[in-house]
This record gives C-alpha cells, structure tokens and sequence, in this order.
C-alpha cells in the first residue's frame, strides 16, 4: 500500500518547517560521543534503570550510549528476537475480502495492536483485514507457518488523524482457532520523552511491502525531534506503515508512519538511482532522505485524554508487561464464546480522532417489565472542535444507548462482566478511618499531622459541627483545606499480612464526600475542563491524582473487604491535580510507594504513609529543591485552580526500638510553574519533557515547608537528610527507610 500524497505533503510541511538538511546533521552528529547535559543523563539513567531492573547495566549502557558505542551483551539478539514476535504484517482487505495492499502493526497490550490510521482510519478498513504473525524465515532460511488472527473492530477502535495512529482489538483466537494471542505477548509503550537522543541509532522491524519480516539495524541514525514527531534515516517503504521502531533496549521510540521523498526542480519524485519515479515503479524504489514516525510518548499522551479510563487502555497505559512463555503455558484456555447479546455502536469525531465502543446488553435483560429510556444522546467524549452535529459522523441524530442501569462492566481480560468501582456512601458515617495506635500504644502511636492556629480557618468542617474535620474512611483520613479545595493531607494504615489480591482497577469512578460542602472540593468539573494547548488538540494535562494509593487500602478480612476498602480512595477529597507525566510515568514516586508497600507485605509487617501537597511553597533555584526558609510564593493557577508545585510524602514503620519515619519530598515545579501564564502551541510538549524531581528531606524542614506538626515523628526520623541536607533520589538504592 502505498502511503497517501496527503500524508507525504504533511511530512514534508513539517520537514520545511523543521529547517534542517538530514545528510548535514547526520555529518554533524557523526558516530562519535553523543553529548548530553546533567538533567538529560539523570532521565536516561532511570529510563534504563526501570527497563533492566539492574544499576551497573544502567551504568554500563549510559555509558556506551554518551560514547557512541555499538558494542553491546550478546543478549541483545535475544532480546531482539523476543521484541519482534508481537509485530506483524497486515493484510488489507475490502468488505468482499479483496487484498488491498500491506501494513505493519504490533501489540501493544492485552488483545489490543497499533498501527497507522492510513492503514486503519475507519472501523470498517480493519473488519475483513488480517493480522499475520509468525510471517519470517527460521534459522534455517526455511519459511515458517503464518499465524492469521481476525480484527474485532466492533469490541475497540480508536484512531487519530492528525498523529496517523489507529487501535484496534485483535481475536483472541487464531483464524484456524488452534494459536491463542497471547501467545505473542505485546510491547509495552512508555509515555516518558526522550528514549533516545539524536545521534543514536534506532532499530524498526518491519514488513516491507507486505515481504517477510526484516529488521533494519544500521542506516537509522535518529536526527531529530519536532513536536510530537521526531525524523531519522532508515532503510523503511511504504509497506512499512505502522512499524515499530526502537531504541538499544528495545523500548518502543516510535511509530514508523512517512517520509520526505527526494524531488528535482520540478517537484518530481525520484528514485534511488535518479530517474523519475512515476505509479508503474515499485515503491522501494523511491529515495527518501528523511523518514518520520509519531513519538510514542505523544501517541500515549492522547490516550490517557481521551479514552484513559477505558477498560481495555489501561494496561496499556498502566504498562503493563506481557506474561512469560511459562506464564502463557500455564494459563486456561478460554472456550469460544457465544452471542453475549446485543451490540450497538457509539461512534464519535473526537477533535479530528474518533472512538468506537459496542456496548453489549446481554438480551435477557430486555424484558417487557423493564421499563427502556428513550433514545438518548450519545455522551460527549470531550469536544468535537467545532465540528457540526457534535462531531458525530452519523448526521447527528443520536444512536440508541440502554438505560444506564442496563450497561455491564466489561473485563478487559475476557471480555466477562465484572464489578467496577463502587461506593456507599449511604454507610459514610460508620467508616472507621485512620487509627493513631496502629503500630502500637505509647511510643509506637502515631496521631494524624495537627494544623496551626493560623491556618484554622482553612479548615473544612463536616457539616452540622464545628469541630469535626476529621473525614474518616476505610483504613484512612483526610483533613481539607477548603480555601484550596485539596487535601492538607491524607493518611493511611497498612497492614502488609492481610493485603488482598483485588484484580487490576476497572476505570476511575470518584465521587465527592456529601459530609462537606461541594464548594470545598474540587470535582470533575476541574479534571474533565479542556484547554486548548494545539490547534487542533484540546487537553487538561492534569490527572485525578490519589494521595492514599488505592492498593494501600486494599486489605481486609476477606477479598470482597478489600476491594471496597480500596474503592473508598475514589473521593475527591483523596485527589490532587497532577501533571499526567508526574502522576502516571512510571518516575521514583510511584517507585518509591511499589517500594515501601513489597517491604510491609515481604514481612507481613505494618505501617503508616502520609501524604499531601505544599501549600504555596517557595520557589526554587536551580537545584529545583525548595528552601525550608525560604519565602512563600503563590501556587501558579489553571482552569480557575492553583495547582500545588510540591507534593511530601512521610513512610513510617517500627521495630522494637521504636519507630522509624522517612520523609520525601516531589517537585512538579517545573511542568507546573508557567501555566498561567504561557497558554502557546508547544506548552504541552515543553511540560511533558521536564523531568519530576524526588528527595529525601528531614521531617524538620518539612514542617517548616508544611506549616504542619508531626509531633515525635521528627525525633524518629532517620536522619538519612538533616545532617547532610536534602538528598536527591536517584535510583532505589538512594532509599533510607532505616
């Protein structure tokens, strides 16, 4: 298939634009050392630090990548073999099954792949197309046997024009119905920037024009970012729309989508040996000097916007990583499934992308005393961009959706109903909340942070009492600061030998807290605001951020206790804005709390996490690490609500000497501190690719950062930061619990 005129005119728009000559910047980069500044080495060692798992290969491939060394461990290969088994080649077929042409493809979560949206633009380009894996030669040269998989377009579609991406769901099961997907693992994708520098080679495995999998591994020199598309030189045809192209470590880096084709005086396309090239030649034969491919991070960027909560996306999201060969042989296999019921399409233009959703009733619940809504509208998605009709492409006349009480959770794993999200909040009154003597009496008891006189007056009282703040919760509390509508914080007990295993989370569903006035929280009328950040793009960069982490309050008796102790961390009140890539990047924060929750279940051991924003708090030099003593400025304002720069975290635990407190503090200044006042074109780009920054600061500044008393807790400290100030956190093994 050859890649669009229009495509190619994009490309080349973006190419002139960009003002660079791709054979002068390859020669300036050269094959020498690749030069990086302190910041860029810090973000590039956590990257491969959190792919290996492993400090000194971290090191060693830091290392190599700033000296422009190819040399790498022979498990590359390997690693390399296992990273092309999720690509394959896509056979375009029409509604009579007739071959159209080729793409490429891969997975990249749980039955779901990715490729182009010129591949894929409408659901009904992938309803009779064909997924072929397995399609290369063996050790031996010898061909091996195809393995063909079906599209359900019907289960997920989502696509998006202007970044020329398209996902869709994959059959479970082979054509044939003897291989199972699964089998195929998928590749994660990683919403952090910058996986790759300019000057490093990139490596695309591929179908070229519908041909066997290759692997181009040399001439791939990455040169250059632009936005949300970065350009490179690589060996890459038109059949190799929708592949995947990686770094070193075989992270995804990019998807392979068009090129800028050479042309003489006259505008003519021309091929590899100079003549003219004209629609009888074979696309190979075309010479392009500069390929692009839409970054990965902006690709996950629109995602979590604007199909984030969607059952089937979080695990892409939430990077989940595929199961072992091991773990594939050992799993049940699922019978063929019948008819679940019926099936109606929601389909809507979302700002030039467009979601289509079946929402599967199963057909016994339409039974005649049950009372069914009329038609109702189709729910808005976020925007249509001024589009007529809503954006909707069916004319505007609203689909039929069932009434609400008839629509069933659906598991992104098999496709069964299941339980989502739920709270009562008719039994508020009788939760529990957090307990002081959770480690202990005495010594060991540890009371929720006091707020100073002069902040009184912040406070949020429960209604009807002019003396209760306290709002309590299953294994947790909260005290609110009304004036700001946030947390002033929220801490929670963990109990590591009665942890559950309560599944993945199905979506978010929050709620606001009725104990205190709706005016002293902010709602999803904030998180759901669009702000126009490109032209032709509308988002809020700020996700409904949990201060008590939902799986440290699921644990319990029984299963059931657990999920619903975990559900009660969806109030409003346990949220706080947080810039998505500070929130859901797989950065030292989330790290640090995964860390200190495998230490209390690795023992079956208590302990206690506080949690809460910074106020207000100063800003910072260069080191980006505020001073204690330094003087307050004003948290900086989006969509009518300022935004916390800092957020502090207290992990405590005993032992038979009694207890032991460590304190952290995360700076999100530097995505956050210009939003009120930059509202240009390029803003979301230049926020996503600032760089989350963690210490470990003594609980003594942190009271003065705070203005809160956390009483003997700063006697139990580990002093790991008042004696030789801050410590900026690196890698795990920077951690000082004891």
């Amino acid at each position: 298939m050859f890649i669009k005129p229009s495509l190619i005119a994009g490309s080349e728009r973006r190419f002139k634009q960009a003002e660079f000559s791709p054979e002068a910047l390859n020669r300036k980069l050269g094959d020498g050392p690749i030069e990086m500044t302190v910041e860029k080495k810090r973000l590039r060692q956590r990257q491969l630090f959190a792919e290996t798992r492993d400090v000194q290969a971290a090191e060693i491939g830091l290392e190599r990548i700033i000296q422009g060394n190819d040399l790498d461990s022979i498990n590359y290969l390997a690693k390399g073999t296992a990273a092309s088994r999720p690509v394959c080649r896509i056979q375009l077929r029409d509604m009579r099954s007739n071959l159209l042409g080729y793409g490429s493809g891969f997975l990249i979560g749980p039955g779901l792949l990715l490729t182009n949206h010129h591949v894929f633009g409408r659901p009904s380009d992938a309803a009779n197309s064909i997924a072929d894996f397995n399609y290369e030669l063996d050790i031996s040269g010898q061909e091996r046997v195809p393995v063909r998989f079906g599209f359900e377009p019907g289960k997920f579609f989502y696509t998006n024009d202007r970044l020329d991406f398209s996902i869709v769901a994959v059959a479970p099961t082979s054509v044939s119905g003897d291989e199972h997907l699964e089998d195929w693992g998928w590749l994660p994708l990683s919403g952090a920037p910058g996986k790759a520098d300019p000057g490093e080679y990139l490596t695309i495995v591929q179908h070229p024009s519908g041909q066997m999998k290759q692997v181009c591994v040399r001439e791939n020199k990455l040169l250059k970012y632009v936005g949300d598309f970065l350009w490179y030189n690589t060996d890459t045809t038109a059949g190799s729309s929708g592949s995947p192209a990686f770094n070193r470590f075989w992270q995804v880096v990019a998807l392979h989508h068009s090129g800028v084709p050479r042309k003489d005086t006259r505008g003519r396309t021309l091929t590899k040996d100079g003549k003219v090239w004209d629609a009888s030649m074979d696309e190979t034969s075309i010479d392009w000097i500069a390929n692009e491919g839409i970054r990965i991070s902006a690709i996950v960027a629109d995602l979590k916007v604007s199909v984030g909560s969607h059952p089937l996306i979080k695990p892409v999201l939430d990077e989940e990583e595929p199961p072992t060969r091991q773990e594939v042989a050992k799993m049940p296999r699922p019978a063929a499934a019948a008819p679940f019921g019926a099936s109606v399409w929601v389909e809507q233009s979302v700002d030039g992308s467009s979601l289509v959703v079946p929402i599967r009733v199963p057909l016994p619940m339409f039974r005649k005393d049950i009372p069914v809504a009329p038609p109702a509208p189709v729910p808005n998605l976020g925007g249509n961009g001024g589009a007529p009709n809503g954006g909707m492409q069916n004319g505007g006349k609203p689909l039929i959706v069932p009434p609400v009480g008839l629509l069933p959770h659906i598991s992104a794993k098999n496709g069964l109903p299941m339980e989502a999200v739920h709270i009562d909040q008719s039994t508020l009154k009788s939760r529990p909340g957090y307990k002081a003597n959770f480690l202990g009496s005495g010594k060991f008891s540890v009371p929720l942070p006091k707020i100073p006189a002069a902040l009184k007056s912040r406070v949020a009282m429960l209604k009807g009492s002019s003396k209760q703040s306290e709002l309590k919760y299953f294994n947790y509390s909260v005290v609110m600061n009304k004036a700001r509508r946030l947390a002033f914080f929220s801490c929670v007990n963990i109990d590591g030998g009665e942890q559950q295993d309560v599944g993945k989370r199905e979506g978010d569903s929050w709620l606001r807290d009725p104990r205190i006035d709706d005016e002293a929280q902010i709602g999803d009328e904030f998180y759901r605001k669009q702000a126009t950040f490109e032209a032709d793009r509308s988002k809020n960069p700020f996700d409904r951020g949990h201060l008590v982490r939902r799986l440290d309050a699921t644990w319990g008796d029984t299963v059931a206790a657990a999920k619903q102790h975990g559900d009660d961390s969806f109030h409003f009140t346990n949220c706080s804005p947080q810039f998505f890539s500070f929130n859901q990047g797989k950065q030292l924060w989330a790290g640090l709390e995964d860390y200190t929750r495998d230490v209390l279940l690795e023992g079956e051991e208590k302990g206690i996490v506080m949690n809460g924003p910074v106020f207000d708090g100063p800003d910072a030099d260069g080191s980006d690490l505020p001073n204690p003593a330094g003087k307050s400025h004003k948290d900086p304002s989006f969509g009518g609500v300022q935004i916390p720069k800092y957020f502090w975290k207290i992990l405590i635990r005993r032992d038979d000497d009694g207890l032991k407190a460590a304190a952290f503090l995360m700076s999100q200044r530097k995505q956050v501190m210009e939003i009120d006042r930059i509202q240009e074109a390029d803003l979301l780009e230049r926020l996503s690719e600032e760089d989350v920054s963690v210490f470990q600061v003594s609980i003594a500044d942190l009271t003065k950062l705070t203005k809160l008393d956390f009483g003997h807790l700063v006697d139990a400290d580990s002093h790991e930061a008042t004696s030789v100030g801050p410590r900026r956190i690196e890698s795990y093994e920077d951690i000082r619990l004891k």
